[in-house]
Parts: structure tokens; C-alpha cells; sequence
């Protein structure tokens, strides 16, 4: 671990310092230094470089880098609604604001911003005695203004939709053919593979990150080796089970730890709400079919258009999260963690995902 002089402490910003983030920043060598970047990544664990801990951070920075991406991307980069000239049946691609292609990505955001706020909400008393009370209420206020400014305008969509005529209606792409097909039933899923792919793949995700959250150091037995997992991110220290050996040899020191338990519960939350996004889109719709105009072939998958804008967004969210436990894996394997299983679950969601976006168009 890398010994820090006062003045660099007194330069870093106190939730760096609540967060014990600082162990891994030397400023010493130069440009050779490695101040808190991939560079501090080591091949091996030792109780000195403590490669859990930095895990913990390197991966709730990760999901949250993913979470609000997924807010971000589809907002700020979205093709204009036209009609899909490669498909036979004229399908409408793009993304539009007025027929309410964003509606369902901004009432999950609103959602997860409401959460977020009321993590640091929880967390402000710990903030403020390690002097970081002011970072945490620019986050409760960022996420409620934000968790407001979606709520006023898919209310105003809602009051609005009321007051417009009706200018589409739902139409049957199997009236006119004799022979029933799934994959055009309106009320089917937007993809049958990538829901079950995701109820597998982020139901097992969640329910690691929801033990981080609500039960940090509860071990579940039928996980393999998560006691080893616990242990080499430092949940037995700072939460450690009652009742057990480690509650009698780090139960009074446990307070001192409060930073790794926050940034560890702030992973947990990340990664709920990543999973949240891909359970809703895959899960949460139906595909949607609706005719515009007098023309039968103008049909809007309204449905698949908003699953297919949060599947890109966290088709990018696996794969740096797939980079980041790549990196970490010989590290884990030295404190007898295998990751290998986390690697290839991680990557095969995320290659389903890529399947079903098209990455050459801003949707």
C-alpha cells in the first residue's frame, strides 16, 4: 500500500478520504506514477495492496458509468423515426418523443434516480462527519431534479394524450394471414431470447448486488465461494456476520470501516438498477403494433423501439463491466476466487444484447 504524505491528503476531496480511495494513488514517480488509474491493478492479492477493496471501487464506478449511460445514450443520440426500407413489412425504426418511445426509459430513470437520492439521503449522517456532506447533497439534489423533470413530462404526455385526438390504432399483423405467427403478435415480447437470457443472467446479478445493499456480509451458502468473496472485498470488516468468528475478531473495529461499506452498497445499488433496466425492457412490454396513416405497411413497433435503446445502452454496460472483471481475474484467483464464471455469464448477456441492436444506427 502506498504511503500518502499529509499535504496529498489534505489535496484530496474528503469522499476519497471516507472512502479510503486514497490507498491507491502515488504521485511520486512522475509520470510513471499510478495515481488511482487501471495501472494500480496487480496480478497478485496481498494484505497490503488490498485488490478486494479496489475491486469494490473500480466496479461500483463501473455501474454507475452503465446506469447513467443508459439515461444518456438514448436521449442524446437517436436516429429521427423513418421507415425500415430492408424490412418486408415497412417496420417504423427510430425513436420519437411524441409517440412516447422514451416514456418507458424515463420512468425507469426517474425511478433510479429516487433511489439514488434516498441512498445518500440514508448515508448523509456518515457523509458529513467525514466531511463529504456536501458531495452527498449535490447527489440527492442532481438525482431529484432530475427524477422531477422526467415525472412533469411524462405527466404532461399523459394529460396531453388525453386532450389530442387519436391518430393511431392497433392493428392485427396476422388478419390477413391464415397461418398465426408469434414473432407478430403484438402483445408478445420484444425478444423471447433476450428475456430469457436476462431473467438468467441479471436475476443471478441482482441477486449478489441485493445482499450487497440490504445485507452486506450474509453469506448465501448456495453460492460457490462467496465467503472467499466476501472476505477478499472486506465485507467480514466492515459487516461482518453475528454470531461468528469474524464479528468477534473485527465487530468493535467495524465502525472504522464505514467508507468500504458505503462504496460497496453503492455498487450493490448500481448494479440493482442495471438489472432493473434489462428485466423491464426485456420483461416489462409488449411489442407494440400500431398503424400510422392510411397506409397498413407504416407500422410502429413503439415496444421493441424503447427496449432496443436501453439494450444498446447496457450492451456497452456488460462489456466494460466484462473489461473490468477480465482485469481483476488473476488477482481474484491468487485469494482462490474464480471469476471465469462471472466472465463468461457477463459476456453472453452482453453478446445477446449486441445481437438485437444495431449498432450502425443511432437508436
Amino acid at each position: 500500500m502506498h504511503i500518502i504524505t499529509s499535504a496529498q491528503q489534505q489535496s484530496f476531496h474528503p469522499q476519497k478520504q471516507y472512502t479510503k480511495s486514497t490507498a491507491w494513488f502515488d504521485d511520486s514517480r512522475g509520470w510513471k506514477s499510478k495515481q488511482g488509474g487501471l495501472s494500480t491493478i496487480l496480478a497478485v492479492t496481498t494484505d497490503a495492496n488490498n485488490m478486494g477493496g479496489l475491486f469494490i471501487r473500480k466496479m461500483a464506478g463501473v455501474a454507475g458509468l452503465a446506469y447513467h449511460t443508459t439515461k444518456l445514450w438514448p436521449i442524446v443520440f437517436h436516429s429521427p423515426p423513418e421507415h425500415d426500407k430492408k424490412s418486408n413489412s415497412g417496420r417504423w425504426i427510430g425513436a420519437s418523443w411524441g409517440e412516447g418511445h422514451f416514456d418507458p426509459l424515463l420512468t425507469l430513470g426517474m425511478i433510479g434516480d429516487v433511489c439514488i437520492s434516498i441512498f445518500y439521503m440514508n448515508r448523509m449522517d456518515d457523509l458529513k462527519n467525514a466531511g463529504a456532506g456536501e458531495i452527498g447533497m449535490a447527489f440527492i439534489f442532481a438525482s431529484l431534479i432530475e427524477a422531477f423533470i422526467f415525472g412533469m413530462y411524462l405527466l404532461s404526455r399523459r394529460m396531453n394524450r388525453k386532450a389530442s385526438a387519436p391518430t393511431t390504432r392497433r392493428v392485427n399483423a396476422n388478419a390477413n394471414s391464415d397461418r398465426y405467427d408469434p414473432e407478430e403478435d403484438p402483445n408478445s415480447l420484444p425478444s423471447r431470447i433476450v428475456a430469457r437470457t436476462v431473467l438468467i443472467v441479471s436475476s443471478l446479478i441482482s441477486l449478489v448486488a441485493v445482499r450487497d445493499l440490504f445485507f452486506p456480509g450474509t453469506i448465501l451458502s448456495f453460492i460457490p465461494r462467496d465467503d472467499i468473496y466476501l472476505e477478499w472485498t472486506g465485507a467480514f470488516l466492515h459487516s461482518p456476520p453475528p454470531d461468528t468468528v469474524e464479528a468477534d475478531e473485527n465487530g468493535l473495529e467495524a465502525p472504522l470501516f464505514e467508507g468500504d461499506k458505503f462504496i460497496s452498497q453503492l455498487m450493490g445499488l448500481y448494479l440493482s438498477l442495471c438489472c432493473m433496466f434489462k428485466v423491464m425492457s426485456a420483461l416489462g412490454w409488449s411489442k407494440g403494433d400500431r398503424r400510422f396513416g392510411p397506409t397498413r405497411g407504416n407500422v410502429d413497433r413503439s415496444g421493441v423501439i424503447s427496449s432496443r435503446m436501453i439494450w444498446k445502452a447496457q450492451a456497452f454496460g456488460n462489456t466494460i463491466l466484462l473489461g473490468m472483471l477480465r482485469l481483476f481475474t488473476p488477482a481474484a484467483l491468487s485469494a482462490s476466487l474464480d471469476l471465469r464464471w462471472h466472465l463468461m455469464l457477463v459476456a453472453y448477456e452482453a453478446f445477446i444484447l449486441c445481437e438485437f441492436v444495431d449498432f450502425s444506427r443511432r437508436r
